[in-house]
Parts: C-alpha cells; structure tokens; sequence
C-alpha cells in the first residue's frame, strides 16, 4: 500500500513539469508525464493527455516494443485510426488450449518479452520472465508452473489472450489488464490495469486468495489502500 513512509520516500515532480502523472503500473510516486516525441513503454511514465504511445506499424514485435520502452508519444489525431481497446478478455475461452504449450514456445517466446537490465519491474512482468526462463525446459516444468496459483494460472490466460488481441486486430493494444502476482501465485490485493494511451489507469481491491473484488471497496483512477478493505471484511 502507498503508506504515508512510502510516499514520503518519492523524489519530487521538477517544478518544470507541465503535467505529473503516477508512476506505471501501481506504483505509489509522481512522475512527469512524457511529452510528445518521447519514447514510452509499459514501464515508462504514460504520455501527456492527448498523446499515445506509439510503436511503427512495421514493428514486428509490438509488445516486446512496448515493453523494452520503444515507443514514442504523438498526438492522438496522428495515431487515432490504428487504436484499438479489445481487451484481453474479449476472447473465447475456447480460442485458448489450456494444456498446450504451443503458444509459450511459438508466440509469447517468439515476442522476446525481456526486460532491460536493472529495470524496477511490477510482479505480472515478472511472471513473463518466468516464462522466457522456461523455453529450454520440459513440458511438464511448464505445467507445473501454470498450477502453481490460481493468480498465475489466470496470468497464463492472461498472457495468452494478449497476444491473440494484438494479432486480431492487427494494430496496437493500448488498455490491456494483467493479474499482480505475488511469488507464492496468489494475488496481491490492489490490481490495476494497463493503459498506454495518457490516461490514468484504474485500480481495485481483491482478495488475496482469488481475486475477486472486495466488496464496498472502490474502482479508482488512482491510488486505493486496499489494506483497509481486507481489514473490514475479516
């Protein structure tokens, strides 16, 4: 949670900074929101309002572009008719074989989701880089990982959906939602969305064992203390 300590911790905004945004992901710190021409990423600041982060419609590998921070803010009105929303979850679930292992081998693997060195990393991505350790491995090394939580197990659908919307609509995913993972598979207890775009992403609170939402807690652009909602429902 963004505890007071923890905020109080945070390197202040330059008081040149036209427009402060919160740090991607669900980091608790002001950051400066990328003007236009800068190049962004997942991991980046998102981009000024009005501007979207944009990767060349020839990339070959546009997550892993976006990943790496090798995109670039333009105006919208540059980019507006490449967009696309289709969530992750837009997906049948029949579109996805549960027990295959074709698409850690030749999709996801084939996207090269690394991570620049030293990167402070959020726990989805590092569950991508659980995957990129494991394409050397046995079958059955893969399955045993997929099982290991029911926050991982939705993280591999998750995953797979992801890549299956970006091939579908043939252009740039710019709000996508992945599950926050802690290292034992289960969830921690503020999730967040994704969005590439310069809005501020929304975050909620779960319960840690299987993710649904807490009730009475609030869906936010924004920080959320999650930890009061769990405390009210013990």
């Amino acid at each position: 949670p963004c505890t007071p300590e923890r905020l109080a911790r945070c390197p202040p905004v330059p008081p040149d900074c036209p427009e402060a945004a919160r740090q991607p992901g669900c980091g608790c710190c002001q950051v400066c929101a990328l003007g236009p021409g800068q190049p962004c990423g997942v991991y980046t600041a998102r981009c000024r309002l009005g501007l979207r982060c944009h990767v060349p419609a020839g990339e070959p590998r546009p997550l892993s572009a976006l990943i790496q921070g090798h995109g670039t803010c333009l105006p919208a009105s540059e980019v507006g008719g490449m967009r696309t929303e289709e969530p992750a979850d837009s997906i049948e679930p029949d579109d996805m074989p549960l027990e295959s292992t074709e698409i850690t081998q030749d999709q996801l693997l084939n996207y090269q989701l690394m991570f620049p060195i030293g990167q402070d990393k959020s726990i989805p991505w590092n569950a991508i880089t659980a995957y990129e350790n494991m394409k050397a491995k046995r079958i059955s090394a893969l399955k045993n990982w997929k099982e290991k939580g029911p926050c991982q197990k939705e993280l591999y659908r998750a995953l797979y959906k992801l890549v299956k919307a970006q091939q579908r609509s043939r252009g740039e995913i710019y709000k996508f939602y992945l599950p926050n993972c802690n290292k034992n598979g289960f969830y921690h207890s503020k999730q967040c969305e994704t969005l590439l775009d310069g809005e501020p992403a929304e975050c909620w609170c779960v319960y840690p064992k299987n993710g649904r939402r807490i009730p009475g807690s609030p869906e936010i652009k924004g920080d959320s203390e999650c930890q009061q909602y769990l405390s009210s429902q013990e």
